[in-house]
């Protein structure tokens, strides 16, 4: 809906130079009307940039949640499993906690919507197996795309290591990211570096310039 809109008001944008392109042609008026056609132009071209940018936006926060969210989402699977529950009991029992959480303060988590999707074609009839396996591969990441195709794997042949599985995936998964923000903290140094430096540069100019005025009138 959101993409259609846009392509309606873009093409309206240039409806709209090539319209005042054409009146001022006639009245001899071409540098003008070209500036009007190349406004036209650039808006509609914004017009149809701007929800593309929206989405890729929007998809890059999303793959962040999830890498953040992995972590967790294993260490409490493996926990409700360690406890005596079954994959689709553990399963279930995370869905209806964020649920809940989900009730109370409004808040979405990728992961857990990707779970609840998957909850409800479990209940729809949907064997286990390509349920796990099609979680993975909506979410996309290579971690869950590994973690969907372990879930596969055990229903269909009952892997008796699941659980030192999910363990090793929710202890590497947990050092990654705080390599991640290890790596962010980083990268935002690195950012904050350069506004420094010119802060720097500028006070060392307000300070040397009088000074140096200074100096030359007394010469």
């Amino acid at each position: 809906m959101k993409r259609s809109r846009s392509v309606l008001y873009a093409a309206f944008s240039l409806a709209g130079g090539c319209f005042a392109f054409a009146l001022l042609l006639q009245r001899d008026r071409l540098q003008e009307g070209l500036l009007l056609l190349l406004a036209g132009s650039v808006l509609a071209a914004a017009m149809l940039y701007y929800p593309v940018q929206l989405a890729r936006e929007a998809e890059k926060q999303r793959q962040e949640e999830l890498a953040r969210d992995y972590s967790q989402m294993v260490t409490l699977l493996s926990l409700y499993m360690t406890a005596g529950l079954t994959l689709r009991s553990s399963w279930e029992q995370l869905v209806r906690n964020y649920e809940e959480e989900k009730r109370r303060s409004g808040r979405t988590a990728p992961v857990y919507e990707e779970m609840l999707a998957t909850w409800r074609d479990l209940k729809g009839g949907m064997y286990e197996d390509r349920a796990y396996g099609s979680f993975g591969r909506r979410c996309g990441r290579p971690e869950y795309l590994r973690l969907g195709g372990l879930l596969e794997t055990y229903v269909q042949q009952g892997n008796k290591e699941l659980l030192l599985l999910l363990e090793q995936e929710a202890s590497s998964s947990l050092t990654q990211a705080l390599q991640e923000v290890k790596k962010k903290g980083e990268q935002t140094g690195t950012k904050l570096l350069l506004p420094l430096l010119l802060l720097f540069a500028l006070t060392l100019l307000i300070v040397m310039v009088p000074a140096m005025l200074s100096m030359q009138a007394k010469i």
